[in-house]
């Protein structure tokens, strides 16, 4: 019965299944029908040289074996979302677009002709250039790759890794940030016997985007790594290996401290894994590192690293080490080919348009320019902000253009925004009847940086998003030149090309910078034994094998064009431009000058320099310092008691040094002479006694002494004597002073005491802001420019056609806040401009007011020698550009001298600058942005006269030429004094003993001397 119900059941169910059969057969018959379709369709739209290259497909194992979209990452790139819309160039290159849509987003492909197959192949990277990159590094680095291959193939579990590190919360920077200190890297790594491996876990790895060469190192960490990485935290949180911070405290330190300290720590462990990294990407610390690895490097003289400048051998470096992952490097193939880039045949620009520089942050506001960066925000592309970054963008193709005429131009940014425009309008934008082709991916919407992985939450990113930035980057390394501003991507760039051609079109502080300029030259310096690295507790260093001295690359062919017409000297660069030589200070000038000083200072000099020499122990020091929170005014008024401290410090048998962290420390604008005396201070003091996050006279590990501390004040004698008193009964090795503030009128009375010590019987009467005579040789005794300020001033002096002593500098303090500034602009607001944190426009009142204190400058300064050109320099940049533009008559009705009808002042000045900074400025990114200061200052140093106003900064160019011929075109309170006065004569003054300190001795200077400036002019009645 039941086997007969069962029988019956499927009898009547065979129907429905027959119908449910015939469905199926049905839907699989138009499955199979449909993929017929849609694959011969495909096949003939794409042809058999296709972009989508199928043989490629079947025969790559990675593909056969990995079937996931993740690994078919071939496809997200060069075959669906990479390509390029028509930019109104494909017409000349013969290209033909199709277009095929595709259902999940609809992204356009570009169907290419049948003879324009894309290829994997790059000539600019790959395995065909690692033999001669390799041959083309210093033997101490192709010995180490050698070493590392060997040792990655072993695969031994003994193998010690040095982990360059991106993890968690780690600042690492973008892309050229966290690959720029590589060489350093390699260097340590070469010294503790490690093999180099690098680690990104945010937003993804290296290899993501870069592959190892099969002929050059593995620098992937090995799979055990992993497993011990946290990557929720930060590297140097990490618990299951250690972390090496460079540069970890505040306290300045030189690149062969920070080396010495990394390979002993490093090289002393025994730990297999061990990772390094800097604290922040501060691009002065990796350039310090920089220099490291170049005095391993060459022989003799080395490149000088400076800004976010890449070594020139990373050109080699990163072709023996990386090449682009495939669908980079087929997308590279397809921009190249599309635009008719040839590798070594065209100039590369780029612009880094969102970088949050002080002129974004005035347009955004300091948190929106900022989230601008990070891609947190867009913004329209419209109004200031439009105008700001188009006429960056035409600068940049101004300075790239003339790198090489002829070159096509290859422009890319981070404003996807500017490139269309710029592609839209280059011809607009480019000067001059010579026009070039410009090119650029024109069809991006947003070009991420790695950065913005660290600072977008909830924000699901893929790697293939940040194949731009490598794209752009890649193709900039296969140019013959390269035009870039501020960050390190487009030096990056650069760098790849060997740095052998390119401009810089911005100043660090953002603003664009005229072409032809010299910060594009690679400079050289010499190569010293305080620049090597020679310890018992790492190898000892072969000098054999090291590359051949470093050149100086200057690019004349820019350097000869044209100055923009802005220049009124048109002087073109000559090859003695950004020499290294100064005539007016450096070793050559040390013996003359030590011979002018009186015989106590003599004395004292060279015992300071057997006491620094030596490095005795129980050498003890006076320090004068300026902390974060100290008031230690301007670079004049920090050093116009010097004088008077070198006086103290001699009495006190202590050895006189000088540091400053505000903003950034002396030596980082002047050094020390060979044969001179070391100011600086010692490392000890530097970083195990001070603390800069607390004043001078608040330091707990040693006493500040405080003069002129009481009120009222006592004589300027018993000050001292009480000084000497008290800082002889302290046994501590360090001690440091000051003043209580910087009132010119202590230091007026402290430097007469230094006089009365110097001179017999007359003596100088040090008055206002003035500077002591004797500071033209004390300055050349102690001090000379670093090397890049000499070659700034050099090139400045060349161009404008200044010959030391052939020349009178005026100078105008226009912000000093005085009373008429603060009726123009309010009280506030006049000190706020003089920071520099407040600009008024160069118009109305203000204006007025500049002009009438310039004028009144200008003809003191004729007065003082008549026929000598006139180097003028202003804290305003408004007013010096102003004054290059609209020439200033000579009023010759009032002076006994011929001029011819209309005359004007003989004017050079230096009028590219966008802004002078003061040291006491609250906003900088760089020690850089001060180099104008110390520029301006030496070259007055050098002048046959100078006049100058209020504040102590033109009196310290008028001591630095021995204060013979000086006006002063200003009084005290800022309304203007007209000349011939009074004012600038040195007068003298007998002894007395309210500054005699009772122990002068023989060999002071004869009697001081009255001098006039005032010359022929010294006739005209004064009133006194």
């Amino acid at each position: 019965m039941t086997l007969r119900h069962s029988q019956s059941n499927r009898r009547r169910r065979s129907p429905a299944q027959a119908q449910e059969r015939l469905m199926v057969l049905f839907v699989r018959i138009f499955i199979v029908f449909f993929f017929l379709v849609a694959f011969s369709n495909f096949i003939l739209l794409h042809g058999g040289r296709s972009s989508l290259d199928l043989r490629f497909f079947m025969n790559n194992p990675a593909i056969r074996e990995n079937s996931t979209l993740d690994n078919l990452n071939i496809f997200s790139r060069s075959w669906l979302d990479v390509k390029r819309e028509d930019s109104g160039q494909e017409k000349n290159n013969n290209f033909q677009t199709q277009k095929l849509t595709i259902n999940d987003d609809e992204r356009e492909i570009s169907a290419f002709p049948q003879n324009d197959k894309i290829s994997g192949f790059l000539t600019m990277y790959g395995e065909h250039r690692v033999k001669y990159a390799i041959e083309s590094l210093p033997k101490w680095l192709q010995d180490y790759f050698a070493w590392h291959r060997d040792q990655t193939s072993k695969h031994s579990a003994d193998t010690k890794y040095l982990v360059v590190s991106c993890i968690g919360a780690d600042k690492c920077g973008g892309f050229s940030d966290r690959l720029r200190s590589l060489p350093f890297f390699l260097f340590v790594a070469s010294r503790v016997d490690r093999v180099i491996c690098i680690y990104w876990s945010r937003p993804f790895g290296l290899d993501r985007f870069l592959k190892p060469l099969s002929s050059g190192i593995d620098w992937r960490c090995p799979a055990d790594f992993e497993p011990l990485v946290n990557r929720t935290v930060a590297s140097r949180w990490q618990t299951q290996f250690k972390h090496h911070i460079l540069y970890y405290s505040a306290k300045k330190r030189s690149g062969v401290e920070v080396a010495r300290e990394a390979t002993t720590t490093i090289g002393n462990n025994t730990d297999r894994f061990y990772s390094i990294g800097y604290k922040h990407q501060d691009f002065a610390k990796i350039d310090a590192t920089n220099m490291v690895f170049h005095a391993h490097s060459y022989k003799d003289q080395m490149p000088y690293a400076n800004a976010w400048i890449h070594v020139p051998l990373m050109e080699h470096i990163f072709r023996a080490m990386f090449e682009p992952i495939e669908p980079i490097a087929r997308s590279i193939n397809e921009t190249m080919s599309r635009y008719g880039l040839v590798e070594n045949q065209y100039t590369s620009v780029h612009v880094r348009a969102k970088y949050p520089t002080h002129a974004l942050m005035k347009i955004l506001g300091d948190d929106s320019s900022i989230k601008h960066d990070l891609g947190k925000t867009s913004i329209d592309f419209s109004g200031p902000y439009r105008d700001y970054v188009v006429e960056l963008g035409r600068n940049a193709l101004e300075c790239g253009r003339l790198l090489k005429p002829t070159n096509k131009i290859f422009f890319s940014s981070d404003s996807p925004d500017l490139t269309k425009h710029v592609i839209d309008n280059s011809l607009k934008l480019i000067n001059g009847t010579n026009k070039c082709e410009v090119v650029g991916i024109n069809s991006r919407d947003e070009i991420k940086h790695l950065e913005q992985s660290r600072h977008s939450e909830n924000v699901d990113f893929n790697h293939v998003d940040f194949y731009p930035i490598i794209e752009d980057l890649l193709i900039m390394g296969g140019s013959q030149c390269v035009a870039h501003g501020v960050g390190s991507f487009g030096a990056f760039g650069a760098g790849l090309a060997g740095n052998r051609c390119r401009a810089i079109h911005r100043a660090p502080n953002g603003k664009p910078e005229q072409c032809p300029n010299i910060r594009g030259n690679n400079l050289v310096v010499n190569i010293t034994v305080s620049d090597l690295l020679l310890d018992e507790q790492t190898s000892s260093l072969d000098r054999e094998g090291l590359l051949p001295p470093a050149q100086e690359l200057i690019l004349y062919d820019v350097a000869k064009q044209k100055k923009p017409e802005a220049k009124r000297d048109n002087t073109e660069y000559d090859e003695t431009e950004g020499s290294p030589y100064l005539t007016m200070y450096g070793e050559h000038r040390y013996e003359k000058s030590f011979a002018a000083l009186p015989e106590w200072l003599r004395t004292y000099f060279l015992w300071h320099r057997r006491q620094t020499t030596d490095n005795a122990a129980n050498t003890k020091y006076m320090a004068l310092t300026c902390l974060k929170r100290d008031k230690c005014g301007g670079f004049s008024d920090r050093l116009r008691a010097l004088p008077f401290w070198l006086l103290l410090a001699s009495k006190v048998n202590r050895v006189l040094c000088i540091y400053w962290s505000k903003p950034f420390g002396l030596d980082w604008f002047l050094q020390p002479l060979t044969n001179g005396i070391d100011w600086r201070c010692p490392k000890e003091f530097i970083e195990e006694k001070v603390d800069i996050t607390f004043p001078s006279r608040f330091q707990n590990n040693y006493p500040h002494v405080i003069l002129f501390n009481r009120k009222p004040s006592p004589p300027v004698k018993v000050v001292t004597l009480n000084a000497i008193k008290r800082i002889r009964n302290l046994g501590d090795k360090y001690v440091s002073v000051s003043f209580k503030d910087q009132g010119f009128g202590k230091i007026d009375d402290a430097n007469m005491v230094f006089h009365a010590s110097s001179y017999k019987d007359t003596i100088p009467i040090a008055n206002a802001w003035m500077h002591v005579p004797l500071m033209e040789h004390i300055f050349r005794v102690m001090f000379k420019p670093i090397e890049p300020i000499t070659r700034r001033i050099n090139a400045t002096m060349t161009d404008l056609g200044l010959v030391e002593n052939q020349y009178t500098s005026v100078h105008v303090r226009a912000r000093y806040p005085t009373m008429k500034m603060a009726r123009i602009m309010g009280k506030m607001e006049s000190r706020e401009h003089d920071k520099h944190d407040k600009k008024l426009s160069f118009e109305g009142d203000y204006k007025a007011y500049l002009m009438e204190i310039t004028s009144n400058a200008l003809e003191c300064g004729m007065l003082l020698e008549p026929n000598n050109k006139i180097f003028f320099s202003s804290d305003s940049t408004d007013l010096t550009k102003y004054l290059m533009r609209n020439p200033i008559s000579i009023p010759t009705n009032d002076f006994n001298i011929t001029f011819a009808q209309n005359a004007t002042y003989n004017i050079v000045a230096i009028d590219s600058r966008d802004e002078i900074k003061h040291l006491e400025h609250g906003h900088y990114s760089s020690h850089i942005e001060y180099y104008p200061l110390i520029e301006d200052l030496l070259i007055m140093g050098g002048s046959h006269c100078v006049s100058h106003g209020i504040g102590s900064f033109g009196a310290f160019g008028a001591g630095l030429s021995g204060n013979r011929c000086r006006a002063i075109h200003r009084s005290p309170m800022g309304p203007i004094s007209r000349c011939p006065n009074d004012r600038g004569e040195n007068y003298v003054t007998n002894e007395t003993k309210d500054f005699l300190l009772g122990d002068e001795g023989e060999g002071r200077l004869p009697p001081a001397v009255y001098i006039s400036s005032l010359g022929k002019y010294h006739q005209f009645r004064r009133d006194l």
